[in-house]
């Protein structure tokens, strides 16, 4: 298959509305004196009071008496992070309009999600797509004694890329969900594909940001903390496209988008940005590129 990227598009407070309440914290008052680790709710964000005797001082603008936390749990999956997630129970909804045309969907390093369904509503025509997705569990390997009797693991990621382009359509996102349950990132998108294949040879890997220390008598302390993928991949592209696969690769850097790498392999697909490229012209009609993607943290 051919590489496809998904680079998301920004939501802001007028694109969203949802059933996820952003009552956190209270809001911000000027005109209340707050302690030291009292937190507020001022644009979509938390923040914490880092002296007593705080009143009157402008979050965004009193680093002295303020710092941010980070975004409200409403927000948590619209910042483009894994280390964040939206937490909720039982059922939730989501509802944007970006005002774009859209035609990818997809919801990221999520947990205790029981099924998605994913509908695009457009105020002239109505509802031109519907689709529910059971995200069933599935066993670590393959064969019939481990779908029976092994241990199963939960889905972490979901993507609809047959969604039709409307300009002015809403993506309608319906979840149900155990409790507590949480999404790391709600991506919208248009995707594009790249090159005519990605070539055989692929490089899987992850880099681990855990602790491990050995102290002067040998014992070993272990911190887990979070990783991120890594992929080196090839693709042969038509000479003809070239000057568009170089236009598309530089309007995405240093920007985390999602990269589907292979049908078969769902592991081998990842969300993160590339380091560098190369472009290989070796012959009259393909050309070859080589990328290295890193992934985003997770943990």
């Amino acid at each position: 298959m051919s590489l496809v990227v998904v680079k998301p598009q920004t939501v802001t407070a007028e694109m969203l509305n949802t059933s996820i309440p952003e009552n956190d914290y209270p809001a911000w008052s000027s005109e209340t004196t707050y302690a030291a680790d009292a937190r507020v709710v001022l644009g979509h964000k938390v923040w914490e009071s880092v002296q007593a005797g705080n009143i009157g001082k402008y979050p965004p603008d009193n680093d002295k008496w303020w710092v941010e936390v980070g975004p409200t749990n409403r927000w948590k999956a619209f910042d483009l992070s894994h280390s964040t997630k939206t937490r909720f129970s039982g059922s939730a909804w989501f509802e944007i309009t970006s005002g774009r045309a859209v035609n990818s969907v997809a919801l990221l390093e999520f947990d205790g999600l029981r099924s998605v369904r994913v509908q695009v509503i457009d105020p002239s025509y109505g509802t031109v797509y519907d689709k529910t997705t059971v995200l069933w569990t599935t066993p670590g390997v393959a064969g019939w004694y481990p779908w029976t009797f092994g241990e199963r693991r939960e889905r972490r990621n979901f993507h609809a890329l047959d969604l039709p382009s409307y300009r002015g359509a809403t993506i309608h996102i319906e979840i149900e969900a155990a409790n507590n349950a949480g999404i790391g990132v709600i991506l919208v998108g248009q995707q594009q594909s790249i090159g005519l294949g990605v070539l055989a040879g692929m490089q899987m890997g992850m880099r681990d940001y855990s602790r491990k220390e050995v102290d002067q008598w040998g014992e070993v302390k272990l911190q887990q903390r979070g990783y991120s993928r890594n992929r080196q991949i090839s693709l042969k592209v038509d000479s003809k496209d070239i000057d568009n696969v170089d236009r598309i690769l530089s309007s995405i850097r240093a920007t985390p988008v999602l990269w589907l790498i292979s049908e078969k392999f769902d592991q081998s697909n990842v969300y993160g940005w590339y380091s560098n490229y190369e472009i290989v012209i070796q012959y009259a009609t393909d050309i070859e590129i080589s990328i290295s993607i890193e992934g985003l943290v997770e943990n």
